[in-house]
C-alpha cells in the first residue's frame, strides 16, 4: 500500500470540497405547499466560481436544500406553528443526470405520497421515500425524514 505525503493529497484536492461550499449563499426566493407536494425556488447569491468559469449547482448544496424541503413540508403536514426538533434524513439516494447552471429560482420539488407518512409515536413522524426532482429532473432520487410533533 502507498501511502500519500500532504503535498501529494493536496495536489489531488478539489478546493471546492475543501473550502468553497462554505462560501456559498443560497436562500427561497418562493415555497408553495399542497398536501402531498412542495415546490421550492432557490436564489444562489453567491457562490464559489468552478475552474470552469461556471456556477455548478452542487451535491453538498442540493442535499442541503432537499433536507430544507423535507423539514418544511414535515412542519406544514403536521400543522405546527414552527420546528419542534431536530429533523433527520434517514435516508438520500439521488442521481445527479445533469449540470445545473443557473442561479435564480432552481427548482426543487417534492412529491409526499399518503402511503409514504407514517406515525411512529405521538411525537414522531416518519415520511418514507418522498420523490425529489431538481430543476426538471436534472437531480432525481427519493429522501425519507424523521419529524418530530411534539
Amino acid at each position: 500500500m502507498v501511502e500519500l505525503t500532504t503535498a501529494q493529497q493536496r495536489a489531488y484536492m478539489s478546493d471546492y470540497l475543501e473550502n468553497g461550499w462554505q462560501n456559498e449563499k443560497m436562500t427561497f426566493a418562493s415555497v408553495s405547499l399542497e398536501p402531498g407536494y412542495i415546490d421550492g425556488k432557490i436564489d444562489v447569491e453567491k457562490y464559489s466560481m468552478m475552474g470552469d468559469g461556471k456556477f455548478h449547482f452542487s451535491a453538498q448544496s442540493a442535499m442541503i436544500w432537499i433536507s430544507q424541503l423535507g423539514i418544511i413540508y414535515g412542519c406544514w403536514d403536521n400543522h405546527l406553528p414552527k420546528k419542534v426538533g431536530e429533523v433527520y434524513i434517514r435516508n438520500l439516494d439521488i442521481t445527479f443526470k445533469r449540470v445545473i447552471n443557473k442561479t435564480e429560482k432552481v427548482r426543487f420539488e417534492g412529491f409526499f405520497p399518503k402511503h409514504c407518512k407514517k406515525k411512529l409515536s405521538d411525537n414522531l413522524v416518519y415520511y418514507k421515500d418522498a420523490r425529489i426532482h431538481v430543476e426538471s429532473g436534472a437531480f432525481t432520487g427519493s429522501a425519507s425524514f424523521m419529524v418530530p410533533i411534539a
